[in-house]
């Protein structure tokens, strides 16, 4: 019997229903609630524009290429989370929810200052923060900008999403130490290429059974890649 997943917000409202059959899982609501919407990884209901930059903007203020954010998510990683959609990817993964972030000129570009205060505001509850694309390493100054922002404004706990292997980032970063220090900083990587045929393996925060949740607190003090077997409910911080 395959497994339906219901998840009741009790600070929205909001029922997310998680399956791999979806008709199956319609069927079993039944009239009760009404019609519902199919949402993929990284597809919010309600995506908030990218926040207006305030004064001249700087060539030298480290900056991320967006779509929006959004606050509330159950579904990116442990507990409650605010969210942003990273625009521009060079990966290509058949099946991928997101292709409208794939180009590398979608989006607006903001000042990681300013999408930090956004996505820290204090009219949410959260329990940390996660970052997902297109491909956040792709805009590695800007990434790390973001996670340095969200770290001096007291953000407990950043998550980022690659579809680059943990390994590939970390050859990667004896080239650009900038990627080296975003790992560095962070204290979850969900990664790896997301693989249609895989997708029915696909875990609580994942879209594909290939895909790894990395617990990179854990894996710095082993020396080597620890995956999370925390709750899924809360963060260790």
């Amino acid at each position: 019997m395959s497994e339906i997943t219901w998840i009741l917000d009790p600070t929205t409202g909001g029922l997310i229903v998680e399956a791999r059959s979806m008709e199956r899982a319609s069927a079993r609501l039944g009239d009760l609630l009404g019609p519902g919407a199919e949402v993929g990884c990284a597809r919010p209901r309600v995506l908030l524009p990218p926040p207006v930059t305030a004064g001249p903007d700087s060539a030298n203020t480290p900056s991320l290429r967006i779509a929006g954010y959004y606050h509330d998510s159950l579904v990116e990683g442990p507990g409650r989370r605010s969210s942003v959609l990273v625009t521009g990817c060079t990966l290509g993964c058949q099946g991928c929810w997101v292709s409208a972030l794939h180009p590398v000129e979608a989006g607006t570009l903001v000042p990681a200052d300013r999408l930090a205060e956004a996505l820290l505001d204090p009219a949410y509850e959260r329990d940390g923060t996660s970052i997902l694309g297109g491909e956040p390493f792709q805009q590695p100054e800007g990434l790390l900008g973001l996670v340095r922002a969200l770290r001096e404004r007291g953000c407990p706990h950043i998550l980022c999403y690659s579809g680059y292997t943990y390994e590939a980032l970390r050859r990667w970063a004896s080239r650009q130490p900038t990627i080296g220090a975003i790992l560095d900083e962070i204290e979850m990587l969900i990664e790896g290429p997301y693989v249609e045929a895989l997708a029915a393996g696909a875990g609580p925060w994942t879209g594909s059974a290939n895909q790894r949740v990395i617990d990179l607190q854990a894996s710095r003090r082993a020396g080597s890649v620890i995956r999370w077997d925390g709750p899924i409910a809360e963060c260790q911080r």
